[in-house]
């Protein structure tokens, strides 16, 4: 049967599910778990984690492009830094405006919807733009590792800073059921890295997570080390941070397709109850930068309490150049301490259920 139109609307992201449904109850299986993936990072092992190679701004137009470079993601004293740097630092401010940023000698493994060009090849100064100005890293065990439902734990802290993009997820691997939304996605724990925002009168930058989760009036999210947690059942999937438990979902008797509320044919009427989240998923780490995630309407504020406005509007086709000009207005907040800006992961471990 041929597969019905599904809007991203239909995002089917675990996060902006769990807290709206904190009072369901889900069993917990008794079994003894089984360690099947860790690694404390006592190496940055390449066959472990992947990375992904690419120009592409992504579904939310951010403003980086992702390396394999040491300057971006290394292990140091048994931690693992995923670090955005500046393209100009490697290459120099003027290539930026007129130069070519070529990816495919150094191994460009993704091409967006787009086209070759716009993934793997970005021209300075095409339609008024510059080159990607922020250079990061996208780490992912899609080659490596991959399960359907356990336990996750991930001790890390996020990255501090205006306009960064922290996040530890996972993606299907297989995209059983097609493309993205219809395959799934699981964000565990993602932050706009802003000290001060608000969105709509709340809480929002490195105080609230996915803009749904808020854990109180102190930015320790990206100060400090904290314990990510997800129990991911074929009843349910539970969400903790610091072990307790913030988020929790059920899906109903006609599984998330009922519960999103869509209507037309079940595109995932052959799988479980769980489905899209009853196939093999594997673990994304990045750190991104800018781009449509921060919303217009969103307020940020300096260390003095004054509105510093946005530099890009997110219905403007010129985004990357402002947002780079306006540097420094919000690099400083990259580097108040050592390491700010870095996203640092001390572990991950996955037990399965039985």
């Amino acid at each position: 049967m041929a597969l019905q139109p599904v809007s991203a609307s239909l995002r089917i992201t675990v996060l902006a599910l769990l807290f709206s449904l904190f009072s369901d109850q889900i069993s917990v299986a008794t079994a003894v778990p089984t360690l099947i993936f860790e690694d404390n990072f006592d190496t940055f092992n390449r066959s472990t984690w992947q990375h992904l190679i690419t120009a592409w701004r992504g579904g939310q137009s951010q403003f980086q492009y992702y390396t394999n470079r040491t300057e971006n993601s290394y292990v140091k004293d048994g931690i693992l830094h995923i670090v955005p740097t500046f393209t100009a630092d490697r290459f120099s401010e003027s290539f930026l405006y007129n130069g070519t940023l070529n990816l495919t000698a150094e191994g460009c493994n993704f091409i967006g919807p787009e086209n070759f060009t716009s993934s793997c090849v970005r021209k300075g100064g095409l339609n008024g733009d510059i080159i990607n100005p922020i250079q990061s890293a996208r780490i992912r065990t899609i080659n490596s590792f991959s399960f359907t439902y356990g336990t996750v734990e991930i001790r890390a802290k996020l990255s501090r800073g205006d306009w960064l993009w922290p996040s530890l997820w996972m993606l299907p691997t297989d995209n059983d059921y097609g493309d993205w939304p219809r395959s799934g996605e699981i964000d565990m724990v993602e932050i706009r890295g802003n000290d001060k925002m608000e969105c709509d009168g709340y809480i929002s930058g490195n105080r609230r997570a996915n803009s749904t989760l808020h854990w109180g009036p102190s930015n320790t999210a990206d100060k400090y080390f904290h314990t990510y947690g997800l129990r991911w059942l074929p009843t349910g999937i539970v969400l903790l941070i610091d072990g307790e438990v913030v988020g929790s979902v059920c899906p109903p008797a006609g599984g998330f397709w009922k519960l999103s509320g869509s209507s037309g044919t079940n595109i995932w009427q052959n799988g479980t109850i769980m489905a899209p989240f009853d196939k093999r998923f594997h673990f994304i780490f990045k750190v991104a930068a800018g781009g449509d995630y921060f919303p217009d309407r969103c307020l940020n504020y300096n260390d003095q309490g004054v509105v510093t406005p946005k530099p890009w509007s997110t219905a403007d086709t010129v985004q990357m150049k402002p947002f780079w000009e306006a540097r420094n207005q919000w690099y400083p907040t990259w580097i108040r301490n050592p390491e700010d800006s870095h996203m640092l992961v001390d572990y991950i471990r996955v037990w399965s259920l039985d």
